[in-house]
């Protein structure tokens, strides 16, 4: 039997599956043979992606029909990428099938608490309207494979279904440059970055004149947009442009999503809790409580002096754990007007307010669904908003500003601050309630003064990092620079530091950093330390020198013959004795 694909019936299901989903007010989904999502609503799209567990997915199309109550920890979500963390309350699946051959899925889902209660509540009620639901697709793919599409879009079908077995992600445009066919790769792109096709047809078209003109190529004409190379390649029949391929490579920043059930090698990252700098006992417990709480969800509370690196920390954190795989978001409360703060934060629907983008906006909570977000400088957070984002903390549901529902969210918090909380709180500058919420596991970042043995290792990173910036090598620094360095106080901490040595690397003319190549204010530091030192060195000579003249004289006298035998035993000529004996006023 040939096999059916469900995406051809794309636009019947999709209203089977929002007529479901507003009447049972439950989330839908229709996921096809290989684990591709097909329809879902929004939310289902938001919280589980558009890829279901391959494993699991075969489970339900050998049972037929089966129940997760208990989503994430089950045997059939072994090797999910949900496992343990799963977004679902409950979820009641029910396999399509045509002439005794499974093609698909549908599902009936909550993420809600409320929806888990409704749904375990009338457990078989909700069977049979999911048994219902699987047979109307039936008969809706049956309806329409009764009259057979031509040979030619049989054909477009199959090209378009060879292309989402691809990595990379490709955009088929026609000559206008609009975009009319996206792979899967291309669609998870779209959503990781908050496109639509019509965002890349406006980006695309001041390059396809030059396409139209030569026929060739156009590489990375997308880079500004999605942090990604990409590369156009136009169709020509019988000379005429009739439009192209847009190809983003898997390897790119922007397309680099993970697989389900992969884990991405740390080896092959530049960042994580292996690769802070620093060996000194603070920075040695600093990663090693870290380590202990990298998988964890509860708030992290990291405090420490300005430049200390609390934010590389925390996306240590992150990249070190199990969410690395999902976002790192990251807003400093200190740079946003207050009066944009909570849509920043929570986002907004359209129309909510005047200039309102349309279609509304996702905040910063919802970006960062799966992953971390990090709120550096907490301190400054205004306090009207404090409250919200403490029932967000403790809830885990977000609502948008001008919206009317709210919905759940998987993030883990990491705050910041260089403030110290505690005074903020007994000055009501700060609620004391969130305080405690966030400052669930603190970490303190110990300024680099505190940490000197840190500072060599430190330079010496800065400076293989800077390399590229400057285009020349360096073998390091002379030991008169890391002396210098060293006695520095470094009331910018680490950030001076590395703007320190970048000073010095643009400075310095020799193949090794010299004291001469640092900053003016380490330098004055640098001859303020040795004229004090040499001035003391002189004095405590001086005091030595008076000492033994003085001794001397009471030991021969103070006459003629008595200077003679005291300039003799001290070696000096009685000349400089007697101008040592008026400068002393002796």
């Amino acid at each position: 039997m040939r096999m059916l694909s469900l995406e051809r019936y794309k636009p019947a299901i999709e209203k089977v599956i929002t007529g479901i989903s507003d009447i049972l007010n439950v989330d839908a989904a229709v996921i096809n043979e290989r684990g591709l999502l097909v329809v879902s609503t929004e939310r289902y799209l938001k919280q589980k992606g558009n890829h279901v567990h391959i494993p699991s997915l075969q489970f339900i199309l050998s049972k037929g029909q089966f129940l997760v109550d208990k989503p994430g920890f089950m045997e059939m979500c072994e090797g999910c990428r949900f496992l343990d963390s799963c977004p679902a309350k409950v979820e009641l699946l029910s396999s399509i099938k045509i002439a005794d051959q499974a093609i698909g899925i549908v599902s009936l889902t909550s993420f809600t608490k409320e929806g888990q209660h409704r749904l375990s509540k009338h457990t078989e009620k909700y069977q049979q309207i999911l048994l219902e639901i699987s047979e109307l697709i039936t008969t809706i793919v049956q309806t329409h494979s009764a009259t057979q599409t031509s040979s030619a879009d049989e054909e477009k079908l199959l090209l378009e279904g060879a292309l989402d077995t691809l990595n990379d992600a490709y955009l088929t445009f026609d000559r206008s440059g609009n975009i009319i066919h996206t792979n899967t790769s291309a669609r998870m792109l779209l959503a990781q970055n908050e496109l639509l096709p019509a965002d890349i047809s406006r980006m695309f078209l001041p390059s396809l004149s030059g396409m139209a003109a030569h026929y060739l190529p156009v590489a990375n004409c997308l880079v500004d947009k999605l942090d990604a190379s990409a590369e156009a390649t136009p169709i020509v029949v019988d000379n005429q442009l009739i439009g192209g391929v847009l190809r983003v490579p898997r390897e790119s920043p922007a397309t680099a999503l993970p697989q389900a059930g992969q884990r991405r090698s740390l080896s092959l990252r530049d960042e994580g809790l292996d690769h802070l700098v620093g060996s000194s006992e603070a920075i040695r417990e600093v990663k090693e409580i870290a380590r202990k709480i990298k998988d964890s969800s509860s708030t992290v509370l990291i405090t420490g002096e300005t430049g200390t690196g609390k934010g590389h920390l925390a996306k240590a954190i992150h990249d070190s754990g199990n969410r690395a795989f999902y976002p790192f978001v990251a807003i400093n409360c200190a740079s946003i007007p207050e009066s944009l703060f909570e849509s920043e934060l929570f986002g907004y629907e359209d129309g909510a307010f005047t200039g309102a983008k349309k279609g509304g906006k996702p905040g910063r909570f919802e970006l960062a669904d799966g992953g971390t977000l990090f709120l550096d400088e907490i301190g400054d957070m205004p306090l009207s908003l404090q409250a919200k984002l403490l029932r967000v903390l403790q809830e885990m549901v977000v609502e948008r500003v001008g919206g009317t529902r709210a919905f759940p969210i998987n993030v883990r918090v990491i705050a910041a601050t260089n403030q110290n909380l505690e005074e903020l709180v007994a000055n009501k500058a700060f609620r004391a309630d969130l305080y405690y919420r966030l400052n669930v596991i603190p970490l303190h970042v110990p300024p680099l003064a505190e940490r000197r043995e840190d500072i060599e290792p430190l330079a010496n990173a800065f400076l293989q990092k800077c390399v590229t910036k400057t285009g020349r090598s360096f073998f390091g620094f002379s030991p008169n620079t890391l002396a210098v360095l060293k006695a520095y106080d470094w009331p910018g901490n680490v950030r001076e530091l590395e703007n320190a040595i970048e000073y010095a690397m643009n400075m310095e003319s020799d193949s090794v950093i010299t004291p001469g190549s640092l900053p003016p204010r380490l330098r004055s530091r640098l001859v303020t330390g040795h004229s004090a030192a040499t001035t003391a060195i002189k004095a405590r000579v001086a005091d030595v020198q008076a000492d033994a003249i003085r001794a001397a004289l009471q030991k021969h006298g103070t006459d003629l013959k008595g200077k003679q035998k005291v300039s003799e035993e001290l070696g000096i000529g009685i000349r400089t004795l007697y101008r040592k004996l008026k400068l002393l006023g002796i």
